[in-house]
């Protein structure tokens, strides 16, 4: 009797941990974390944050109003089912808003017919002129201030009655209560969400938050989850599941969606889910969206990173993104340009899905406009990041050589011929030229001008004049323009500098002191020649007999003509 009564014991324990355990949802504001799988099948108001550990299921199966800011987050491991159950804002004003120019709202009738009187409230006040409406088929009438009344008469058995709208520009006409009253009896629309209209669509504002974060998992089925930011970056199933007053579901570049005979009516804004590069979303055929203008998905390609070789490259980018647009770009000091958010792809309310064609149109770098300016490779942007090439030069420098004689005076110019090959796009170049120390010696021209065409090499002559005596060579090399400093080895090959052989220059006389030298000797003569011819007339005038005096002019005479062939010597 014994073992039997422990047998059965044994039984239930093993059922009561097979199964989940009956739990509560916190009601007070707390945090709390599920590590074991749970049930909420009660009906309570969730206020608080609850987190789903990994190895936990939280099943709800009951209705439950959801407090303003709490939240339900599905950790990596963890899953959240939701089975045949609604979860719904506990505090929340919904609308429908125009989506469009104009816009139609059918409104259901009991068919007492009658009298009929139909009442709009707006979330926000409307200013004189800015909408028209009224019944369709009828004169439409400038609405303003806080509602808008429309009265009619209609015969029994009319069912339904259509109110159309003509807003006078792009503006945010918001509807939050439709009033009826038939045949004296009133009553309300218990949620405008559900009622039949063109060009406008559901709002409201998401007041709580469900997170199935990365490796998480979340299991929808016949429900209904409604004023949600839903953020899925796991995976998530919904099973004819309706999704109202809602963000647009964020999958982030990880999350997997999968929509089997769903609604997705009324998300707060332009998509009703969007992801990036690496999300996965599957659409099903039977699964309705927002529709109007609303996309039923969107990828975003966010912060593409585009490397460029050199900064102040300038790139022309068109048909970005959703608007195909146009827009130039130029990368910074680091040679990046970060473009911003834009929609890659997308599926309109119809279903059809539509890629961005973003193309480069045009790469350009100028600021070395010294050597020219040089383009890259066009082609398709893509959306992953990318690197970018340029067509520049690369020059080399193959020789110097010396054409004249192996010596020259100081201060001659002798004929140098240098030649330059260059294995990328054309430029003009210019080469400079420094001694054996490094110092910049005199070239005419200064700058040495070279046409380094495409693929080419290219021979120059300069003249090389040397101001100091001694053995000496050149080395000249491409004088590089300030834009392309640091980035030498994009435009220069390992022998980007070439040295002549080894040149003689010898020491000249000025020719100003040797002409002066010259014309004193003239003066010299001149003067000696002029005392003799005085000397010769005074012999002439005294007689043949010479006084000691005519002797020392003599004698000075011939002194000084010995010191003028000396100094002529």
């Amino acid at each position: 009797m014994r073992s039997r009564n422990s047998m059965i014991c044994v039984l239930l324990l093993l059922l009561m941990s097979a199964a989940p355990s009956l739990a509560d949802a916190p009601t007070d504001g707390s945090t709390i974390t599920i590590t074991s799988d749970e049930s909420w099948s009660s009906s309570p108001t969730l206020n608080g944050s609850v987190t789903i550990a990994s190895g936990a299921t939280l099943t709800i199966d009951s209705n439950t109003d959801i407090a303003t800011s709490s939240s339900i987050t599905v950790s990596n491991g963890g899953n959240l089912v939701i089975d045949s159950s609604s979860l719904n804002s506990q505090n929340q004003m919904v609308w429908l808003a125009m989506d469009d120019l104009s816009a139609q709202i059918t409104i259901p009738l009991q068919g007492t017919g009658g009298d009929v009187s139909i009442k709009f409230t707006f979330k926000d006040s409307l200013v004189e002129n800015n909408l028209k409406a009224g019944f369709a088929g009828s004169e439409l009438t400038n609405q303003s201030g806080e509602d808008a009344q429309f009265t009619t008469n209609l015969a029994q058995g009319v069912t339904e009655v259509s109110i159309n709208l003509s807003a006078a520009g792009w503006l945010a006409v918001k509807i939050t209560e439709v009033d009826i009253v038939e045949s004296g009896t009133g009553s309300s629309v218990e949620d405008i969400r559900g009622l039949q209209y063109t060009g406008l669509k559901a709002g409201a504002v998401a007041t709580w938050s469900l997170n199935i974060m990365e490796g998480g998992g979340l299991l929808s089925s016949q429900s209904s989850i409604n004023g949600v930011d839903l953020a899925c970056f796991g995976t998530c199933t919904l099973n004819k599941t309706t999704m109202q007053s809602f963000e647009p579901i964020d999958l982030s570049d990880s999350g997997v969606i999968t929509l089997i005979d769903s609604n997705l009516n009324g998300s707060i804004t332009d998509e009703d889910i969007k992801g990036q590069p690496g999300a996965e979303i599957n659409w099903g055929e039977s699964t309705n969206g927002s529709g109007g203008n609303t996309d039923r998905w969107i990828k975003e390609r966010i912060g593409q990173k585009i490397t460029t070789p050199l900064p102040d490259v300038r790139i022309q980018l068109v048909e970005l993104g959703y608007y195909s647009e146009s827009r130039t770009a130029t990368s910074d000091s680091n040679g990046m340009i970060t473009l911003p958010t834009r929609i890659i792809q997308w599926m309109d309310s119809s279903g059809e899905v539509h890629n961005e064609s973003a193309r480069i149109e045009n790469i350009s770098f100028t600021s070395a406009s010294a050597w020219g300016d040089f383009t890259g490779p066009l082609g398709l942007l893509g959306s992953d990041d990318i690197t970018l090439s340029l067509d520049l030069p690369m020059i080399s420098v193959i020789s110097v050589e010396i054409d004249d004689d192996s010596e020259a005076n100081v201060g001659d110019s002798v004929s140098v011929t240098a030649k330059v090959k260059n294995d990328g796009a054309a430029a003009t170049i210019a080469l400079t030229c420094t001694d054996s120390n490094g110092i910049d010696v005199s070239t005419l021209p200064i700058y040495i001008p070279v046409e380094a065409g495409a693929q080419s090499t290219t021979t120059v002559q300069f003249s090389w004049i040397q101001h100091a005596p001694g053995d000496e060579s050149i080395t000249c090399s491409p004088l590089i323009p300030s834009a392309l400093e640091g980035f030498e080895n994009l435009v220069l090959t390992d022998q980007n500098s070439a040295n002549s052989s080894s040149m003689k220059w010898a020491a000249s006389v000025d020719s100003g002191t040797n002409m002066a030298i010259w014309l004193m000797v003239a003066v010299i003569i001149g003067i000696g020649a002029l005392l003799a011819f005085n000397k010769k007339e005074t012999i002439a005038e005294e007689g043949e007999e010479s006084s000691p005096e005519t002797e020392e002019e003599e004698t000075e005479a011939t002194e000084t003509e010995e010191a003028v062939e000396e100094e002529d010597s």
